[in-house]
């Protein structure tokens, strides 16, 4: 999440992909700020997700920090890689792509090791135990000896041995350990002729033995019993394109230790027996398809499927068309983007797994159907689109939700990075955090510094933006800071008094050419009695309620959607333009503020706001307003300016420059 350092990326995300969803926290820093009025959480940062850079060039973003955070591993191209997420122990993490197969000899752990992942804690003293010789051998499917990455459990007791992952160079491997229970899980990528380019991944466990006390045990990883592809029944023809797989096994004094892979596809296992010594756990977290090349209407299936304690040699999974979730998206695109494409993504987080974002290239402009199983074992799967392909050194912006990907089966529609793209506070159904929120004499005001025509997307970039946030208290200036959407103050008198945020946002280095700067003004009346019965739901996160067991209040700011009637390059078509804006409150389920709207007002200018015009605004219900005006010369980006009240004597003015291009 990208400019939320606790959403997914695309990704957000990205992200979020990621996009969300995933923890909270982050160790990017933050501007300094004025001390009497208390900095902004490190999780409210306006931020890139940690980013390192893996040997060979693949990035590791980051969303969030320690064990729960977001992965997302891209590629040169901007689409994501084939990787393994391991972490031996809290104080240890690594993020391997597969290519590090393709030279096993110069692969070194700790250059792999994600700091971000890891926690701070010192471990435990450990204590010495007598070293046995293990030699694992590899062999390739011509029985010769194969090169690949093993990850080795001990049964026992799982902190005896927390080994970085074990490369068998040119089919051998040895190392000394404790004797005693071991399992071992071996990845074999298979690269064409090339050398260059994973076809497909075979994965083989060997889910028990046992090292000697004395002499040399000897174990052979054979790549040729990885003959059971990992499979879907999809409805509709497919090309897989990636699977997610947890590997986990449980030690006898109960602690879980495990790997997290994904692939490209395809996916070869090997069957396995339950296991013998403590527990064994295989989990197809995600098998992903998408239509044939060359499909007219595009479509893509994410599937999970529970976890089983063995590998049947079978391994073709049922779907059951009846139950998935149908989502239509219409993706949209900025005439800036000339490459037309930009990046489809799921982010996967849960209890045990923590997050792994992955990502689809994709055309933009473009139409998609995706089809989503339930998901299982609290893991969540959010979806996130950046607008443009997230290529090594490019710049892009990125939209997620906190709402499911799947909600029930059904069919839903859903429009990703329509503009104008404006600071919104939004309105949302599913769990998420408070965005504006009070506590007692703490007092949150914040913003997503983007937000397209769906009001519970949150949208983010790949870059520090630049924008500016000031906020004063009936009148004098309280704070004031760079690079943040979220002001948290502290000490706060819970006397009525009138708050005004005003944000200033910048993206003109982007590759954007709509929606580049915007300014933002917002007046918020501000009591705590009245204000109290607008309660944060309990599923909903309150970053003002810190320790306090209080529910939060939700606080009464005013939000613009903006409905306008272009294309999906955000493009205007004839001598009028129209739109329908809908003024509310920033919502959570339902709870909220439910004042009525007074008034609102849209002004376009074609003269970089040297001069405004004043549009027909046509009052059509509850906040609703039908809006017309006449379009300029054919390639002008018109600005808009749009103002609104309430009956709290709360307001609202935003200017957004380039809004929208006449076609």
């Amino acid at each position: 999440m990208l400019a939320r350092t606790h959403r997914v990326p695309l990704l957000a995300a990205a992200m979020a992909v990621a996009l969300t969803t995933a923890a909270a926290g982050s160790a990017a820093a933050t501007a300094s700020r004025p001390v009497a009025q208390t900095a902004v959480p490190q999780a409210h940062a306006a931020t890139a997700p940690q980013i390192s850079t893996l040997p060979n060039g693949d990035r590791v973003l980051v969303t969030g920090s320690g064990p729960a955070a977001m992965v997302t591993v891209l590629g040169p191209d901007g689409g994501t890689v084939p990787a393994v997420r391991y972490a031996p122990n809290p104080q240890h993490a690594y993020v391997i792509p597969d290519s590090v197969m393709t030279a096993p000899a110069q692969f070194v752990a700790s250059q792999y090791e994600i700091p971000a992942l890891e926690t701070a804690a010192a471990p435990a003293a450990v204590p010495y135990y007598p070293l046995h010789i293990l030699q694992i051998n590899g062999v390739d499917t011509d029985g010769a000896g194969a090169s690949g990455q093993t990850f080795l459990f001990n049964m026992d007791d799982s902190s005896k041995v927390s080994l970085p992952p074990i490369l068998l160079t040119n089919g051998v491997a040895r190392l000394a350990v404790p004797a005693g229970h071991y399992s071992a899980t071996t990845f074999f990528p298979v690269f064409d002729a090339s050398g260059d380019t994973i076809t497909s991944l075979r994965i083989v466990t060997n889910t028990d033995f046992t090292v000697a006390d004395t002499g040399v045990t000897t174990v052979t990883a054979d790549e040729r019993l990885a003959t059971v592809p990992v499979l879907a029944a999809t409805p509709r023809p497919t090309v897989n394109d990636d699977d997610l797989i947890q590997f986990t096994r449980t030690d006898l004094t109960g602690r879980a230790t495990g790997v997290l892979s994904n692939s490209n596809g395809p996916t070869y296992v090997n069957p396995t027996a339950p296991a013998q010594v403590g527990g064994f756990a295989y989990q197809l977290v995600d098998w992903g398809g998408s239509s044939p090349a060359g499909s007219a209407d595009p479509y893509r299936y994410d599937l999970m499927y529970p976890a089983a304690d063995h590998i049947d040699a079978d391994e073709t999974f049922p779907v059951d068309a009846s139950k998935l979730a149908t989502v239509h998206n219409t993706i949209d695109s900025d005439p800036g983007n000339t490459g037309h494409q930009g990046l489809y993504m799921n982010a996967f987080s849960g209890p045990t797994l923590g997050g792994f974002g992955i990502g689809y290239v994709i055309p933009t402009p473009e139409h998609l159907t995706t089809y989503y199983s339930a998901p299982l074992d609290g893991v969540s799967i959010s979806p996130a689109v950046a607008m443009e392909p997230p290529s090594r050194d490019s710049q892009y912006a990125i939209f997620g939700t906190d709402a499911p990907a799947y909600n029930g089966p059904g069919v839903t529609w859903r429009t990703w990075g329509h503009g104008p793209l404006t600071p919104q506070v939004g309105q949302y159904q599913a769990a998420t955090y408070c965005r504006a929120c009070a506590d007692g004499d703490t007092v949150e005001l914040g913003l997503n510094p983007l937000q397209d025509s769906s009001p519970d997307t949150w949208g983010g970039f790949s870059y520090q933006n630049v924008s500016h946030m000031t906020v004063y208290r009936d009148g004098a200036q309280v704070l004031s800071q760079d690079y943040s959407t979220d002001a948290f103050l502290t000490g706060q008198s819970q006397t009525p008094g009138t708050y005004r945020l005003v944000y200033d946002e910048d993206l003109t280095g982007a590759p954007l050419t709509q929606s580049t700067v915007s300014h933002t003004d917002i007046t918020v009346p501000y009591d705590p009695a009245a204000d109290a019965k607008w309660t944060l739901p309990a599923a909903d996160t309150c970053y003002a309620q810190g320790s306090s067991t209080t529910a939060c209040s939700i606080l009464p700011v005013l939000d613009l959607n903006y409905q306008l009637a272009s294309d999906d390059v955000n493009t205007t078509h004839g001598p009028v333009a129209g739109m329908l804006l809908t003024v509310g409150h920033q919502s959570y389920g339902k709870a909220g503020s439910q004042a009525a709207i007074t008034g609102a007002t849209v002004s376009v200018s074609y003269d970089k706001g040297a001069t405004w015009t004043p549009a027909s605004v046509v009052p059509a219900g509850q906040g609703h307003y039908a809006v017309l005006w006449t379009n300029g010369a054919k390639g002008a980006t018109p600005w808009l300016k749009v103002t609104a009240t309430d009956a709290l004597g709360g307001s609202i003015t935003q200017t957004v420059a380039n809004a929208y291009t006449i076609g």
